[in-house]
């Protein structure tokens, strides 16, 4: 598998060489795009707007636009040139209690390995960690940005997340519907912690599965074989939101 990024943890005077690897393995199913009329794949091209000449990735660099049609052309080298210590670094600037960091605030994650040389730093980060119960925030700069991440000892090893910056986030009071309040009785309320309370147990996350990848395998096996498809389910229609309540508790209960 090949690193994602290589380069070294920073805290204090504490230098760690690591390699980082992507922690995710997408695995939904990928469809080509056809043409109905006559099933010819539909390709996106990459298109000079000026000679019409199709080009290759190799013929393409990156422009900041500074007027209109004027750039600053930048290349792969201009971008290692930025003088951050997070180009190589990923630099801690502070460790903090795990519960202080909202789940809004996640966006990718990463396997932090310690490089050759870097083990015995790597396992004192890590355990100190642990036994503090601390996370780190700091930053690094990566795929052309500096990115907001946090670490945390996880299963074995130090997980590292990318963050997303505050102005980032959509203020939800934007959203209609955010915040709506209405009337509810005590006795709705009661059933409603009730079934909560009767659904909840401890979270074993292998347990589930992409039901809806699973049905979509039958769905193409099915048009392979030339068969019909069946259409099964639907929501079960109730009276009110109090039948609702004490139809799903007792359908918990009884299972």
């Amino acid at each position: 598998m090949r690193a994602t990024w290589k380069g070294n943890i920073s805290f204090g005077l504490v230098t760690i060489p690591v390699k980082v690897y992507s922690a995710v393995l997408p695995k939904e199913i990928k469809f080509n795009l056809l043409h109905s009329a006559d099933g010819g794949r539909i390709r996106y091209r990459k298109v000079c707007e000026k000679c019409g000449r199709e080009v290759s990735s190799d013929e393409i660099v990156r422009g900041f636009e500074v007027s209109k049609n004027e750039y600053v052309i930048l290349t792969d080298e201009d971008f290692e040139k930025i003088p951050l210590n997070t180009v190589r670094t990923i630099e801690i600037k502070q460790f903090f209690q795990p519960e202080e960091l909202g789940i809004i605030y996640y966006s990718n994650f990463y396997y932090v390995v310690p490089d050759k040389g870097g083990e015995k730093a790597y396992y004192l980060l890590k355990r100190a960690m642990i036994e503090t119960e601390s996370m780190a925030a700091g930053k690094m700069s990566m795929r052309g940005r500096e990115n907001l991440v946090a670490l945390k000892a996880f299963d074995g090893g130090l997980l590292l997340a990318t963050l997303h910056y505050i102005d980032e986030i959509r203020n939800p009071y934007e959203v209609a519907g955010w915040g709506t309040e209405v009337e509810v009785s005590s006795e709705e309320l009661d059933l409603a912690k009730k079934l909560i309370l009767a659904m909840k147990k401890p979270l074993k996350i292998e347990e589930y599965r992409d039901e809806y990848k699973e049905a979509l395998m039958q769905l193409i096996d099915a048009k392979l074989a030339g068969k019909e498809i069946a259409v099964t389910g639907g929501v079960e229609e109730v009276e009110s939101l109090m039948d609702a309540l004490k139809a799903s508790l007792e359908s918990v209960k009884g299972a």
